[in-house]
């Protein structure tokens, strides 16, 4: 006769076994490499040239809660400009990105700084989003080929075995997850502040392009990022040189980042 040990292990064994072959069974069914060309397909492409968003951010850092509007329009190759106000219309922060890198000027402070590397300016200041606004404005427009690789090197059901966690070994983003219909949910990402994306409440645009009209990011510091789309729209022409001029009064205080070894600059914007 098997003891009740024994049988409490053969039940668990087959328990085990049948979760496993559901787990394969789940996998094949989504079959990961048509989800992936899905995702590729609609989000690796991009159907304009320019483009102009507003959204609301909400954003803590260091423990203290930020309401501000956004405006953020360029095209989506560079150069791009943001423009940042409190919500009674006070301005806090006016940046472009360009060839040259990424410049932000803060009125408050009478100061501008710049850096070479936009994905290091917007660390070093401590901006809400850990990515350059080409990356940024890609995201928010469902366009962003570069921003996630072509191919991926594992995939699994993701945590609520709903979708599927397509992950990287190398590179800045180090995963994503895609719905059954290849639409990201949940992109996370390395580095020297490693991140985590969330993308919801999608609705089709006019041309039939999935987008987020919600997009959260969460960064391992503790700091958080809320932005809520409120109007996106695109053209085919670029912008003129003019419209994405950035004035930087005279008197300004211009401080190269790439010249400075203080990784607490964000400290003085926050």
């Amino acid at each position: 006769m098997i003891s009740k040990l024994w049988r409490t292990a053969i039940l668990i064994l087959a328990v085990a076994t049948m979760a496993a072959g559901c787990s394969s069974r789940n996998l094949q069914f989504h079959d990961p490499d048509k989800v992936y060309s899905k995702f590729r397909n609609e989000f690796g492409t991009c159907n304009a040239t320019g483009v102009n968003f507003t959204a609301s951010l909400y954003y803590t850092a260091q423990k203290q809660g930020h309401r501000t509007i956004m405006n953020l329009w360029g095209d989506l190759g560079s150069p791009l400009r943001l423009d940042v106000r409190a919500g009674i219309g006070t301005y806090l922060a006016h940046i472009l990105e360009d060839k040259n890198g990424l410049t932000a000027f803060y009125p408050d402070q009478n100061t501008a700084y710049s850096h070479s590397s936009p994905e290091r300016a917007v660390r070093m200041l401590g901006l809400p989003f850990p990515f350059s606004l080409k990356d940024l404005a890609g995201l928010i427009a469902g366009c962003y080929p570069d921003f996630i690789p072509s191919s991926f090197d594992t995939v699994t059901l993701d945590k609520n075995r709903k979708g599927l966690l397509y992950l990287y070994d190398k590179g800045p983003v180090s995963s994503i997850t895609l719905t059954e219909q290849g639409i990201p949910t949940e992109i996370t990402g390395r580095g020297e502040l490693p991140w985590i994306m969330k993308m919801e409440s999608y609705e089709l645009n006019d041309s039939g392009k999935n987008l987020p009209d919600k997009i959260t990011v969460y960064t391992e510091n503790g700091n958080k990022a809320v932005l809520r789309i409120k109007s996106r729209s695109f053209t085919n022409r670029k912008w003129t040189e003019k419209s994405l001029e950035m004035a930087i009064p005279d008197g300004t205080e211009t401080i190269k980042l790439d010249q400075n070894s203080n990784n607490n600059i964000s400290s003085k914007n926050n």
